[in-house]
């Protein structure tokens, strides 16, 4: 089986990476419709696509094999609000890989990359989110030595209903 290397984005990834990240947003609706795209979500990918690729606070990673991207993982330096201790943090955005290809370590390679990155720039530590209903994100970032840090709940209000201590 060809190895998989892991290097930064290009211009020319350009159109397989939004047909990869259009992948991702598929299956992210798929477990939830909260995260249906947006109309404009093409256009914006490749607005902020640029960014990714040029500007230094900012990571863009591809997984390819035999000249195929199979993944991918943006993350981006990010520190909290000023009412907090200041410590560089790297924000997990996203990482992908084509189902064919997870269980094969790529996300783990791409997730080390960042770590990498990470480390250099002086970072305390990754920050991601994962979506809830997402049981095989949560069990490999668990793999990844990711533990829970907070908690973000929806309440929906399409259907309004009383809380159960009112009725």
């Amino acid at each position: 089986m060809p190895q998989v290397s892991i290097r930064p984005a290009r211009w020319e990834d350009a159109e397989a990476l939004e047909a990869l990240w259009w992948r991702l947003l598929e299956e992210q609706a798929a477990l939830d419709p909260t995260f249906a795209p947006a109309e404009d979500a093409r256009r914006r990918w490749r607005n902020d696509f640029m960014l990714w690729v040029r500007q230094r606070m900012y990571r863009l990673l591809v997984a390819e094999r035999s000249g195929e991207l199979v993944g991918f993982i943006s993350a981006h330096q990010w520190s909290p609000p000023p009412i907090y201790r200041q410590e560089l943090e790297v924000y997990i955005d996203e990482l992908y890989v084509l189902p064919d290809y997870r269980r094969q370590g790529i996300g783990a390679q791409l997730v080390a990359a960042v770590r990498a990155w990470a480390q250099e720039v002086g970072a305390v530590r990754l920050r991601l989110g994962v979506l809830a209903a997402n049981r095989e994100g949560l069990a490999f970032w668990e793999r990844q030595q990711a533990r829970p840090f907070s908690l973000t709940l929806i309440i929906p209000l399409t259907e309004f209903q009383k809380p159960d201590s009112e009725t």
